[in-house]
Parts: structure tokens; sequence; C-alpha cells
């Protein structure tokens, strides 16, 4: 009897997957915002010493899984510069997205930071020559006008500088996308990438907390329970489950599956922390998310059109 599981059932594992990978990198504000806003206790976290313990944690439980795993650590000079950089803009991207957090609510942050698949778009068509498509510059335009509608906010929940920020952060996110692909970081193995970046992030960010004299040790438990399941949950276990389902489902479809990631940074902020639910949120939220699947679609488009020339060509 043929225990392999069928076709269909590997695609639905790979969505549910997926669905878990984008669900729980929306807890992010979850497990941040219980240390970063007791300000006033003794007890307060700054945001290099947070994401030290965030990215600390996470790559001794990948190093854990590659000794399992019999899997090397060895990298080259060139392969170690790459990871060093790809660290960097990574590294921004984890920092000035907590950072909009002190000026925004977290579902309006991450909204915002879910438009790094429209800067990606920005960029390649910038700079590397990608097909200006009529959907794609719509797109563009659509997600623009989410952020001005975020941005003008009459609550005073949203600042134009915390839109700055958290806009940066997902520029940062958009280049670490580019440069995975187009580095020697392409033919590295997927693992020892997350460890590495990962890593020597921890080690940026822990260099940042002493340089600015806040590093705290962990003291109480609430810091345990929330940096362990930051590092767990929203770090190692996304990591994993993007891998998963991507192999199983595609990388446009996890792609879209990613919108979740705003809304359930959303839910738990209006749930949990009573945050404000506006109609300029709900605007935002409508004219960003469709804004990403669109460019995403184009995307798809692009590619599938790119390999039937190919195909025909050969």
């Amino acid at each position: 009897m043929n225990n392999t599981p069928s076709a269909s059932r590997q695609v639905t594992l790979g969505f549910i997957v997926g669905l878990i990978a984008a669900i729980c990198y929306g807890f992010i504000p979850f497990f941040t915002l219980p240390i970063k806003h007791d300000g006033a206790s003794p007890n307060f976290m700054s945001d290099p010493t947070i994401l030290f313990y965030r990215f600390g944690f996470a790559s001794i439980i990948v190093a854990l899984c590659m000794l399992v795993g019999r899997k090397s650590f060895k990298v080259t000079r060139g392969e170690l510069v790459t990871l060093i950089y790809l660290s960097f803009i990574s590294d921004g991207s984890a920092l000035f997205l907590i950072d909009g957090y002190n000026y925004m609510t977290s579902g309006v942050a991450t909204t915002l930071h879910f438009m790094y698949p429209v800067v990606t778009a920005i960029i390649m068509m910038t700079f590397y020559n990608e097909a200006r498509r009529f959907s794609t510059i719509f797109a563009v335009c659509m997600a623009v006008a989410g952020v001005g509608v975020l941005s003008w906010d009459p609550t005073g929940n949203t600042s134009v500088k915390g839109v700055v920020i958290v806009l940066i952060s997902a520029v940062c996110y958009a280049l670490y996308i580019i440069r995975v692909n187009r580095s020697r970081a392409a033919t590295m193995d997927g693992t020892k990438l997350v460890f590495y970046v990962m890593f020597i992030g921890a080690l940026i960010f822990g260099a940042e907390a002493l340089r600015q004299g806040n590093f705290k040790p962990i003291t109480t438990e609430l810091q345990v329970q929330n940096l362990l399941s930051l590092s767990l949950i929203c770090t190692f276990v996304t990591n994993v489950a993007l891998v998963y389902s991507v192999k199983r489902i595609g990388s446009t479809m996890v792609a879209v599956l990613g919108a979740l990631e705003p809304l359930t940074a959303v839910i738990v902020g209006c749930l949990v922390f009573h945050e404000a639910f506006t109609w300029q949120v709900v605007v935002g939220i409508a004219l960003i998310i469709p804004a990403v699947l669109l460019i995403i679609w184009s995307r798809k488009q692009q590619d599938q059109s790119t390999a039937d020339t190919n195909d025909v060509h050969k």
C-alpha cells in the first residue's frame, strides 16, 4: 500500500502551512509591544535589545536544526561578505518596523510594511529594466493612495514620520529579497542563509544596544515568554513554514497568502491593544492589500510570458 500523500494533499498542506506562516508573522506586535511599551519600568527594553534576543534565540534554534540535519556551517569569504550585507538590510527592515510602533498602531505599521512587493516592483522597473505594465503602474498608484490615506489619519494615531520610518522598513525588505536572488546567496543552502543572517543580525543589534548603553538582561517571566515566542513563532516557524509552503504551492501563492499578515496585526491590535479601527485604516488596507496582490499577479503573468517566449525560441 502506498503511504505517499497525494498531490492534492500536498497542495492543501502547502496552503495551510502558508496561512500559518502569514498569521505567525502578523503576531509580531502581540509579543513585542508588551515589552516595548513599558517605558516607565526599569525592565524596559530598547528596540536593538529586543531584536538581539529575537534573532539570537532564533539563530540558536536554526543552528540546532542544522546540527541534527548534519548541515555544514562553512562559508567562503565572498559568501560571508554577502551575508553581512544581507544582514544589515534585513536588520534595517526589522528595526524600522518595530520603531514604527512608536508612531502608529501596530496594524497600520504592518500594513505599510506589506508594501514591500510594491517597492520591489518599483526598484525592478527603475534599476533592472523590468517591463512597465499598466497593471503594475496602476497597482503602485493604488498603494501610494493607500499610504496617503493612512498618513492623513485625523485621529492622530498615525504620523508622517512614522509612515516614513515603516516605508524605509519596506524598502529594506524589498532590497533584501532582490539581493538574495541576485547575489552569491542565491546558490546557498536556505537554512544556512537564514542562520547566518539571524546570527549576524543578533551580533549587530547586541553591539548597537551596548553602544547606546541600554542593553538589558532578561529579568522577568513576561520577557522570557514574549521573547521566546517572538523568536520561535514569529521568526523560526515563519521561515520554516514559508520554505515548506513555497515548495508545494509556489512563491506566488505564498505571497498572496501573505495578505493575512497585516490583517492579523490589525485584528490583534484592535482586540488585544484596543487600537482604533477608523475608516482611514479600512480604506488604506482596502487600497494597499489589493495593490500588492495585483503586483504579485502581474509579476506572475510576466514570468509566465517570459517562460513561454523562451520555450518558443528553444
